[in-house]
């Protein structure tokens, strides 16, 4: 049963309380990420996600590593565009042990001068990693093409040189802003008694500071890109995709899931089993989601060689084509339903997943529903929702495209899609 709740602090709060398991996983959401940085601010976000585990007056970073992970829990945690999540996972005997840890570890970092240079370097080591990895970097390179100059199009972690110059007042005073009752938001899955978990959150909460204002955040405006960037690596790394307003929705987040794992999600999609199983054009093809709060996107991925990226990409044109003129039946559209629904009471088992789950709706739709009433939103897509989504922004002029990778691809024209 999912509850939600206030903290005296005004933290939002949602708990969903699983009595066949005795495990435990416990979110603090921080409700900004790296777009809701300023520019002298980027990649603020992310470094303070590694600071946050390198000490508080009551705890080194290795005794917070320990107290966890002695009862065999494990901590987390990750920075996105639009969120900051630090997260534990562990038995729910223990459960008050990871409020503490989290608690201290969120508002309590000591942001240590010496740790701060130290975790310099590993942050610049994790971008260069990225850097050297084509397939991250010809993504980020689809984002700057798709939204240039957008805080959407801008690197998570930030450049080199920015981390480099990060000071430490200035990111004291980032994290005292940020980092604030306020400006979090709690979500629990698992084997909980509600009110004593409540109970420790408020003991261990600040008071609440300011009241909560929402990140100012302004709309992307898609720029028109169609690129051929060569670089040193044997493979070609292909992005392409369209974006478009988030409709905030829970009914159309499932219609959006149905289409996308007939289309290009899985091992029996139409892209896998066209584009590699039937032609062999590639090794991996696949399409997936992004959803922030004011805009979505749908983005087709391929790897291949230089001298199959024109067949590749007359491969893409013809099955995105093919959405129009062998559009997708019935039981076409309810097979998918049938996968999503499989992963779905399987990911039921897992508390973190659960946990996830539950601050994702909050965020993007500003509801949490019961997981039987999202088997039933599914359940109740059909096939004339899907077709409109076809016809509504699958179109050739919509669509953005990186090719980035091989010298090899010099000679190459990157046609435009047609069908």
């Amino acid at each position: 049963m999912i509850r939600t709740a206030r903290l005296d602090s005004r933290s939002q709060v949602i708990l969903e309380s699983v009595r066949n398991t005795d495990v435990v996983s416990i979110g603090f959401w921080n409700i900004c990420g790296s777009r809701d940085e300023a520019r002298p601010e980027a990649g603020f976000s992310h470094f303070l996600e590694h600071m946050i585990f390198k000490g508080t007056l009551r705890r080194s970073a290795f005794q917070i590593a320990r107290e966890v992970e002695r009862v065999g829990g494990y901590l987390n945690a990750f920075t996105e565009k639009e969120v900051t999540c630090f997260y534990c996972t562990l038995p729910a005997e223990d459960a008050e042990l990871a409020v503490d840890v989290l608690a201290d570890m969120y508002f309590n970092s000591l942001l240590d001068p010496r740790e701060i240079e130290k975790e310099k370097a590993v942050v610049i080591n994790e971008i260069q990693t990225a850097e050297d990895n084509p397939e991250e970097k010809a993504h980020q390179l689809y984002l700057e093409g798709l939204w240039n100059g957008h805080e959407l199009s801008r690197k998570i972690t930030g450049e080199s040189q920015e981390v480099s110059a990060i000071g430490r007042e200035e990111l004291e005073r980032f994290y005292r802003e940020r980092f604030t009752p306020a400006h979090t938001v709690i979500t629990a899955s698992g084997r909980l008694e509600p009110e004593a978990l409540l109970e420790q959150l408020n003991r261990r909460f600040p008071a609440g500071g300011p009241p909560h204002s929402p990140p100012g955040r302004r709309q992307p405006e898609r720029q028109r890109a169609w690129e051929l960037k060569r670089d040193k690596f044997e493979q070609v790394q292909v992005y392409t995709g369209i974006s478009y307003p988030s409709a905030r929705r829970a009914p159309d987040y499932y219609q959006d899931l149905v289409f996308n794992t007939l289309f290009g999600e899985s091992m029996s999609s139409r892209l896998f089993q066209n584009l590699r199983e039937d032609k062999g054009l590639c090794y991996t093809v696949y399409s997936f989601r992004s959803y922030f709060t004011d805009v979505s996107l749908w983005t087709i991925y391929a790897s291949t060689t230089p001298a199959t990226l024109a067949a590749l990409l007359d491969g893409l044109d013809a099955e995105l084509g093919r959405l129009r003129c062998e559009p997708p039946g019935e039981k076409e559209i309810e097979d998918a339903k049938s996968q999503i629904r499989g992963g779905m009471i399987l990911a039921k088992e897992d508390m973190e997943s659960r946990m996830k789950r539950l601050f994702r709706m909050h965020h993007l739709t500003e509801r949490v529903v019961e997981h039987e009433e999202s088997l039933a939103m599914l359940g109740q897509v059909g096939r004339d929702s899907v077709l409109r989504l076809v016809h509504e922004l699958i179109r050739p002029e919509s669509f953005n495209l990186i090719a980035y990778g091989s010298k090899g691809v010099r000679k190459l024209r990157l046609p435009a899609f047609k069908f």
